[in-house]
């Protein structure tokens, strides 16, 4: 049998210590937007699959959405950026809410507003063959109300959390491989 592991932090060495007689181990990183179908899920294989077992877990995890085969060690970063990013983005949505309502909107207002945003450029940076630095700087007037944003995320150095939460996600996704 092939074995399918969506354990994070689980090496495919330590799969196999549990399931010694398994044809191969793959292990996976899905994240929550599979729920709906709109997931990606990196995954690799403790030996390269046959053709016909190569199918069978892109037909699989290709129920949660898009999947991208990976190195094993590769699987941290896959952790770190697509497994936890969902919440990234969650908590940039939410910052966004309680900026609008601090603005003066409603919160049923502000809401709708950074959801929406969040889905529509979303879906505009999947469709695009555009960059998203190219999106970024088509919405950017000089001297406009989205530079004077971009300017202040520049100054609080928001490249470089960003850098550093991922950096700290693959880090605690290694660790957890050693525990």
């Amino acid at each position: 049998k092939i074995v399918l592991s969506i354990l994070a932090g689980t090496t495919l060495a330590r799969l196999h210590g549990a399931f010694p007689h398994a044809r191969n181990i793959i292990r996976a990183m899905p994240n929550t937007p599979g729920q709906i179908g709109a997931g990606i899920t990196g995954w690799a294989a403790q030996h390269p699959p046959t053709e016909e077992d190569s199918l069978l877990v892109q037909e699989v995890l290709a129920s949660l959405g898009k999947v991208v085969a990976v190195k094993e060690s590769e699987l941290d970063a896959v952790t770190a950026v697509s497994g936890s990013g969902p919440a990234y983005l969650f908590e940039f949505t939410a910052a966004l809410r309680e900026a609008a309502e601090t603005a003066g909107l409603s919160p049923e207002t502000a809401h709708l507003l950074a959801v929406e945003t969040i889905i529509g450029s979303a879906l505009l940076m999947k469709e695009s063959t555009l960059d998203p630095v190219e999106l970024r700087k088509a919405v950017t007037s000089p001297g406009g109300t989205t530079q004077a944003a971009l300017e202040s995320f520049s100054h609080d150095g928001m490249r470089a959390m960003v850098a550093r939460a991922v950096e700290a996600a693959t880090r605690r996704s290694r660790e957890l491989a050693q525990m």
